[in-house]
């Protein structure tokens, strides 16, 4: 089994090519329990909820695709934090949105038991 690290950079790595991609790999890692929290903004529980989210926030924008770009990350056992950039584009691959965000992921071993995202929300998304 990889380590909790391993298995959060994967879990970006998957996110590719397409939002498809992005939400198979949600499906696949996600438990029934699994907490995604957009502190500030939202808060899901099971992949039904986070994949409405995202519904959502693809029709605000027209996002294809998704990629990761980690700054930092550090483990200790299975909790993994991330310094990272999520940039979402288009499908002429035009960069739509680009968040800056720390991200803390709790694993058990390939999936999710938690996911927190912080950022600024008073910036929004851009």
């Amino acid at each position: 089994m990889a380590d909790a690290q391993s298995e959060v950079l994967a879990f970006f790595e998957e996110w590719k090519p397409t939002l498809g991609d992005m939400l198979a790999s949600m499906e696949r890692r996600f438990t029934d329990r699994t907490v995604w929290e957009n502190v500030g903004i939202s808060k899901t529980t099971g992949f039904a909820e986070a994949k409405a989210f995202m519904d959502g926030f693809a029709q605000m924008y027209p996002i294809e695709s998704g990629e990761v770009i980690v700054h930092h990350v550090a483990s200790d056992g299975n909790v993994v934090l991330t310094e990272r950039t999520d940039n979402f584009h288009d499908k002429n691959g035009q960069l739509l949105v680009s968040i800056k965000l720390m991200g803390i992921f709790e694993m058990d071993g390939d999936k999710i038991v938690s996911w927190r995202d912080y950022f600024d929300t008073a910036k929004g998304f851009g």
